[in-house]
C-alpha cells in the first residue's frame, strides 16, 4: 500500500484518464477518486478494512441486494492492495468501464477468491450476468465516473411558456404535455440505441420529417418517445431537436362532441395550424390506426393529415402495433410520409438490461428488492409463456405482478432493510399458477409419475410399447432440463384405425396436461384445401377478422398438447406450414404476430400405410429398423409425406394391429370403466370370463380395430342395464352379474 501511496503522490498520478486512453501509463490515472482513496486510506490499515468499507457504497449495496449476497457470505481473505488494484483494472476493461470504480474493486475481490469460495457459482452468476449488472449499475450510479452538480428540475408547464414557444389554446383541449410525464422517471434507451438514432435522423429531415414506430405490445415504443422527450428537455440532442415540447394527441377528446366529420377535420386543422406556428412542438400520436378507422370512433382522418405530414411543418412521432401496421398502413400511401422504424424483440441479455432499468420503479412502488435471478427468470419465462406481448414489456409486467404478491406475503426482509426480496422461485410459481404448466424441478410426486410413466400410460393403452416408451422418455428429458432444442417435441403416430394412436395422446393429456379439455385437437380432414391455411393462421390483413384456430390457441396456452388427427389428409401446403413449426418452433399468423411452439408437444396421427403395416405384420415381420425404413420408403414413394417432413419429427412411431390377446385386454379396460361408474352409485357389477371372449370375437373389426368394441358394449350391455334401472330393478345396493345364457346371448342377473 505504501507503494501505491508513493506512486500516487511522488509520480503525480492524475485521476481522470479513461482506460482506453491509458496506454502503459500509471494505471491509477484511470481510477476514480473514491476507488483510489479507498485503496490508499483503507488499504493502509488492512485488507479487511478495505473490503468492509466497500459495503458502504450504494452501488455495491445494490449489487449485493440484487444478487442476494449478504455480508456474512463474503469470506475475508488477505490480498495485497496492488494485486487487487490490477484485478480491478482488468474487471473494468472486461465490463467496458471508462474508469476503475469501487464496484470494479469489489467484483475483482469476489472473482479473485471465486476458486476457493464459489460464491458467484452458488448465486448462479456467470460472466453475462455480471456484465448485465455492471452495465446497469454504471448507469444507475453514474456519479462516481461522471460527477455532475445537481440542479433544480421543474417538470410542470412553464408560466410564460406560450410567450416563448407559441400560443396553442385549442391544442391543449385535445392534447397533453407528454414531456412532463416523461420527466418523472429518466427513460433510458438501453438496447434501442440504433432505433433512437433513427428517430433523431427522421425528425431532422426537411420534408417527411415524421417517425412511425412499429412494434408489438411490450416492445418499448412509448419508452422511446419518453426518452426523446427527456433528452430534448435536457438539451442533449443537438440544437435543432433540443427543448422541444412533445404533445400527445388524445383521439377520444378530439372526437368527443363532434357531430360530423367536417367538425372533426376542422378541429384537426386548428391543432395543426397552432402546432405549425409554435415551432417547438412535436406531436405524438399513439395507436395511429385509430385515426384510420380502427377505433370505436369509426374515424378515418388520415387523408386530412397527409398534406401537413408531407410539408415538414408538423413533425409527428406515431406508434402502431405490427398487426395493425400490416392491416392499415402497409399498403396505404400515407406510409410514404413516415420514416418507419421497426422495434424487434431484443435478445435475452439485452432484455435483461432493459428490465433492470425498470425495476427501480417497481421496487419503489412495492417496497421490495427484485433479485437479479428473478429478473433473468422473468425474461426467460415471459419470452416462453407470455405471448400477448413481447420482451421486455411482458417481463416487466410479470415482475410487477409478482412483486405485488410478494409485498403482501409473509416473506422475510433482506438484511439491514425493511424490504422483501422477489426471488426466481416467486416468478416460477406465478407462471406455473397462471399458465398451468410445470416449470420448477419436479417434486417427489411428479418424479414418481415420470419414473413410472410407461406403467401409467399402459393402464389405458394396450401394447404399443415403442410409442409409450418414446413419449415417456421425451417427457423425462423435458422435465429434467435436458431437452435443449428450441422447437417442440413432436411425434408422428402411424398405424391402422383403432389401435390406440389417439388414446395414447388422450392418456398423456389426462396424466400431464390436466385433461383432454386442455388439449388442442385439430381434425386435419377439415383442412384438405388451401382455405385451411386461412383457418389455421387467421384472415390476412384487410380480409376479415377471423382468428387463427391454431395460432390463437397456442398464443393463449403455449405449453399445450397439440393433436393433429388424420394428418395425411391435410393439404400439402399445410404440411409445408408444419415444416416451419417442427423445425424452429415458430409460426407467424396472417396478422404478422409470431407465436412460439417451443413449449408444445405435437402429436400427429395418420392411417397412411395401414395396409402395408398389416401385410408386413401378418407375414411375421418384426417392427425393427429395417421395417421402419421400408415403411418410410413406402410413404415417400406414394407421395403421402415428403421426406423433409418425416425427418422433422422427433420420432415416427408405428402402432401395430391388435391381436386377440390385446383385444381381450381392451375389452377388460372398457368393462372396468362400467364397474367404476356403477360403483360410484353403490351398485356392484361383475362380468363372466365368457362375456369378455364374446365381446372380443363379435365386437372387434380388423379394419376399424378396437373402435367398434365400445359401440358393441354400449348396445348390448349398457342399454340393458339402463332399461333395468328405469324400471327400478337396478337400484343402489344391488349386485349385477353379466354372463352368457344357453343360447349364447348376453344375460344380466340382478341380485
Amino acid at each position: 500500500m505504501n507503494e501505491i501511496f508513493f506512486r500516487y503522490k511522488i509520480n503525480k498520478a492524475k485521476p481522470g484518464l479513461t482506460i482506453d486512453k491509458n496506454k502503459g501509463k500509471n494505471i491509477f490515472d484511470s481510477f476514480t477518486l473514491p476507488a483510489l482513496s479507498l485503496l490508499i486510506n483503507e488499504g493502509a490499515r488492512s485488507e479487511f478494512a478495505l473490503i468492509k468499507k466497500l459495503f458502504k457504497y450504494p452501488q455495491i449495496r445494490c449489487f449485493m441486494q440484487k444478487t442476494n449476497i449478504r455480508e456474512k457470505d463474503i469470506v475475508m481473505h488477505p490480498i495485497a492492495a496492488k494485486t487487487l488494484a490490477s484485478s480491478a483494472l482488468e474487471v473494468a476493461r472486461t465490463f467496458h468501464g471508462k474508469f476503475v470504480t469501487t464496484l470494479d474493486v469489489f467484483i475483482a475481490y469476489l472473482l479473485f477468491n471465486e476458486s476457493e469460495d464459489k460464491l458467484l457459482f452458488a448465486k448462479q452468476l456467470k460472466s453475462d450476468d455480471l456484465n448485465n449488472l455492471v452495465y446497469w449499475l454504471r448507469q444507475e450510479y453514474p456519479a462516481e465516473e461522471n460527477p455532475r452538480k445537481k440542479r433544480l428540475q421543474f417538470t410542470g408547464g412553464g408560466i410564460g411558456e406560450a410567450l416563448i414557444a407559441g400560443w396553442t389554446p385549442e391544442t391543449k383541449k385535445y392534447a397533453f404535455n407528454f414531456t412532463c410525464s416523461a420527466l418523472k422517471n429518466k427513460a433510458l434507451i438501453t438496447g434501442r440505441e440504433k432505433e433512437f438514432k433513427a428517430i433523431l435522423e427522421g425528425l431532422i429531415k426537411a420534408e417527411n420529417n415524421n417517425v412511425l414506430l412499429v412494434g408489438d405490445i411490450g416492445s418499448g415504443k412509448e419508452n422511446l418517445v419518453k426518452a426523446f422527450a427527456y433528452h430534448s428537455f435536457e438539451g442533449n440532442l443537438g440544437s435543432f431537436l433540443n427543448y422541444r415540447r412533445v404533445l400527445e394527441l388524445m383521439v377520444g377528446a378530439l372526437t368527443a362532441g363532434a357531430s360530423n366529420r367536417n367538425e372533426l377535420e376542422s378541429r384537426l386543422q386548428t391543432i395543426i395550424s397552432e402546432i405549425s406556428h409554435a415551432v417547438d412542438v412535436i406531436l405524438y400520436i399513439p395507436d395511429f390506426q385509430n385515426l384510420m378507422g380502427a377505433s370505436s370512433y369509426d374515424l378515418d382522418i388520415s387523408g386530412a393529415l397527409l398534406p401537413y405530414l408531407q410539408s415538414g411543418n408538423l413533425p409527428v412521432i406515431a406508434t402502431i402495433s405490427t398487426g395493425n401496421y400490416k392491416t392499415y398502413l402497409e399498403r396505404n400511401p400515407i406510409k410514404e410520409v413516415f420514416n418507419v422504424i421497426e422495434l424487434k424483440e431484443p435478445d435475452k441479455n439485452t432484455a435483461i438490461q432493459m428490465v433492470l432499468e425498470k425495476t427501480r420503479e417497481i421496487e419503489k412502488k412495492n417496497n421490495c428488492i427484485i433479485s437479479y435471478r428473478a429478473i433473468a427468470g422473468a425474461v426467460e419465462l415471459a419470452g416462453r409463456f407470455l405471448q400477448d406481448s413481447v420482451l421486455p414489456g411482458n417481463a416487466i409486467s410479470l415482475l410487477e405482478n409478482v412483486s405485488n404478491k410478494v409485498a403482501l406475503s409473509e416473506a422475510p426482509f433482506f438484511e439491514h432493510t425493511r424490504k422483501k426480496v422477489v426471488t426466481e422461485e416467486d416468478v416460477v410459481k406465478h407462471i406455473e399458477d397462471t399458465v398451468h404448466v410445470a416449470i420448477a424441478m419436479p417434486d417427489k410426486k411428479e418424479i414418481d409419475l415420470l419414473l413410472h410413466l410407461e406403467d401409467k400410460l399402459h393402464q389405458r393403452v394396450i401394447g404399443q410399447q415403442e410409442a409409450v416408451t418414446s413419449i415417456a422418455e421425451a417427457m423425462r428429458r423435458a422435465r429434467s432440463g435436458l431437452s435443449l432444442s428450441q422447437k417442440p417435441i413432436s411425434f408422428l403416430f402411424l398405424g391402422p384405425t383403432g389401435v390406440g394412436k389417439t388414446e395414447t395422446t388422450k392418456a398423456l393429456a389426462d396424466l400431464y396436461y390436466g385433461g383432454e379439455k386442455n388439449m388442442i385437437r385439430l381434425d386435419m380432414s377439415e383442412y384438405t384445401d388451401e382455405i385451411g391455411i386461412r383457418r389455421l393462421l387467421g384472415a390476412p390483413p384487410g380480409e376479415g377478422n377471423e382468428r387463427g384456430e391454431l395460432t390463437d390457441k397456442i398464443h393463449a396456452a403455449p405449453a399445450s398438447l397439440v393433436l393433429l388427427d388424420e394428418f395425411e389428409k391435410a393439404h400439402p401446403k399445410i404440411h409445408n406450414l408444419f415444416l416451419q413449426v417442427l423445425d424452429d418452433g415458430r409460426l407467424t399468423d396472417n396478422k404478422g404476430v409470431t407465436v412460439s411452439f417451443d413449449n408444445a408437444l405435437i402429436i400427429a396421427t395418420s392411417n397412411a400405410g395401414s395396409e402395408f403395416i398389416r401385410e408386413e405384420v401378418g407375414s411375421g415381420a418384426a417392427l425393427d429398423k429395417k421395417f421402419h425404413t421400408r415403411l418410410l420408403d413406402y410413404l415417400q414413394t406414394n407421395k403421402i409425406f415428403k421426406p423433409e417432413l418425416l425427418n422433422r419429427f422427433d420420432g415416427v412411431i408405428t402402432f401395430k394391429p391388435l391381436g386377440q390377446p390385446e383385444v381381450r385386454k381392451v375389452v377388460q379396460l372398457l368393462l372396468n370403466k362400467i364397474i367404476k361408474d356403477l360403483d360410484k352409485q353403490d351398485i356392484k357389477i361383475t362380468f363372466d370370463d365368457a362375456i369378455i371372449e364374446k365381446i372380443a370375437n363379435e365386437g372387434f373389426d380388423q379394419e376399424f380395430g378396437a373402435r367398434p368394441l365400445h359401440r358393441y358394449i354400449q348396445d348390448n350391455i349398457e342399454d340393458l342395464i339402463a332399461k333395468r334401472k328405469l324400471i327400478g330393478e337396478v337400484v343402489r345396493g344391488k349386485n349385477i352379474n353379466v354372463g352368457i345364457d344357453g343360447t349364447n346371448n348376453i344375460n344380466i342377473t340382478v341380485i
